[in-house]
């Protein structure tokens, strides 16, 4: 039986922007205009671009492979697109420079090598379901405001080793559902890094630095992130509603406002790490389901874990150095409503309280040890139930615990060293403290009972 037929091998043709006239596009006699070489008719072309300055706009065709060098630049006018492709189409080693959009593609899209510069609205944007793959790809801003990749509905995109700089307003958007995968890649001025909204990301061995707005932007979709360093920003992560978030080794530095912000999402991190972020905290949770195994979070003007309503999880934790420049109170942990479970936790030097919980919260703490609170180890306040197991609080200039306005307070085995008192309660009001096993004794208040054996 004979072997299937193999494809026909691509026409190729060469252009020489500086060569003779009159070229027949071989390699001794190159066309001069690249428009040329994409017209003659062939199922599949390899078209190689010599050094030059080639003037579109340009439509490429399915079956199109454009090869460069170090210096083959493709470039128009503002007001059009530089080029369009058009079904499968391969592009290595250009410069594609100027025009209002660099290139639009339509169809499935590799890129190796290519720079982009001087767009005025975007260097790329994917129609929709479309596929993409970029490698060692620059895009790079020249003006603000544009967007570096704009992505339409069900697309798949994949890059690896690229860099995004200057001010774009989002170097990467999905504006609908898309699945994305971004590897090894820089992102460096843009006012967000990355939105999405709807579909899924993965990035991984990826940083973002010098801008002003989120990091990261997810809302209605799923965010996976692994080894991703965010330095600067308002936000290192911020999240919409219905957003997914699963991290591993992620780290936010300097953020002007808080690390992480999770309003309305679920998340899980593994190994996360905040540090010298702003007055809105370390760790933000919005009605939030979130749950983090391996937190740090150092040097914080705010608090340095916040919880409004949701759940909230934490194993392996250690907060250090909360501040309060402006009134936010400092705690270590401020908990407010929804359910909080915390184990193993370590809080060093809080410029409010260590732990507070507020706002009928439902707090399980187990296996902590709180250093430098400033007012006090816990507080708990305004309906809260605080169950504490195994905490020693060493050096406060207040209580070891406080509980106050109709709080419930539960403490099993705990130690408060060089402090103001073990426990301190404001007994109006419904506040209620039970204790078994606590270092120094208790104060002879009616709120405040002695368990003859620790709860269940």
């Amino acid at each position: 039986m004979p072997s299937p037929a193999s494809a026909a091998p691509a026409l190729e043709l060469w252009v020489d922007a500086s060569g003779a006239p009159g070229g027949d596009g071989s390699r001794p006699r190159p066309l001069r205009r690249l428009q040329d070489a994409l017209v003659v008719p062939a199922p599949s072309r390899r078209v190689h671009l010599a050094p030059g300055l080639y003037a579109g706009p340009f439509i490429a065709t399915d079956g199109t492979q454009l090869v460069g060098g170090s210096a083959a630049v493709l470039t128009a006018a503002a007001g059009v697109t530089v080029l369009e492709t058009r079904g499968t189409v391969t592009l290595e080693r250009l410069l594609i420079q100027g025009g209002t959009l660099g290139l639009r593609g339509t169809g499935a899209l590799r890129l190796t090598q290519v720079h982009f510069s001087g767009q005025r609205l975007g260097a790329l944007l994917l129609a929709e379901g479309g596929t993409l793959q970029a490698t060692a790809c620059r895009f790079e801003a020249s003006v603000s405001e544009g967007v570096g990749l704009a992505l339409e509905a069900r697309v798949r995109v994949q890059l690896s080793g690229c860099t995004f700089e200057g001010p774009w307003r989002r170097g990467v958007e999905a504006r609908a559902p898309a699945i994305l995968t971004i590897a090894g890649t820089g992102f460096r001025g843009a006012v967000t890094a990355l939105h999405l909204r709807g579909g899924s990301a993965e990035l991984s061995d990826v940083t973002v630095s010098e801008g002003r707005g989120p990091g990261l932007y997810v809302a209605a979709g799923t965010l996976g992130l692994h080894r991703v360093q965010v330095d600067g920003h308002e936000y290192a992560l911020l999240t919409g509603t219905d957003a997914v978030v699963e991290g591993e080794e992620v780290t936010s530095s300097h953020a002007d406002r808080a690390g992480v912000g999770l309003v309305h999402a679920r998340a899980h991190f593994r190994r996360l790490t905040i540090t010298s972020a702003g007055t809105f905290g370390g760790l933000q949770c919005v009605a939030s389901d979130v749950r983090v195994e391996g937190l740090r979070v150092d040097e914080v003007a705010g608090l340095g874990v916040s919880q409004r309503d949701g759940t909230l999880a934490l194993d392996d934790v250690v907060v250090t150095r909360t501040r309060d420049p402006e009134a936010s109170g400092g705690d270590g942990m401020q908990l407010r409503g929804g359910r909080a479970t915390l184990t193993n936790v370590t809080i060093h030097q809080a410029a409010g309280a260590c732990l507070l919980a507020a706002e009928g919260a439902d707090v399980r703490l187990s296996h902590a040890t709180l250093e430098g609170c400033h007012t006090a180890g816990l507080v708990v306040d305004t309906g809260a139930h605080l169950t504490a197991h195994d905490v020693t609080v060493h050096s406060s200039q207040g209580p070891g615990a406080v509980a106050t306005g109709a709080g419930r307070l539960v403490l099993v085995t705990f130690h408060a060293l060089s402090t103001e008192g073990s426990v301190w309660a404001e007994c109006a009001g419904g506040t209620q403290v039970q204790a078994w096993a606590v270092a120094g004794g208790l104060p002879a208040l009616p709120c405040v009972e002695a368990l003859p054996l620790p709860p269940p």
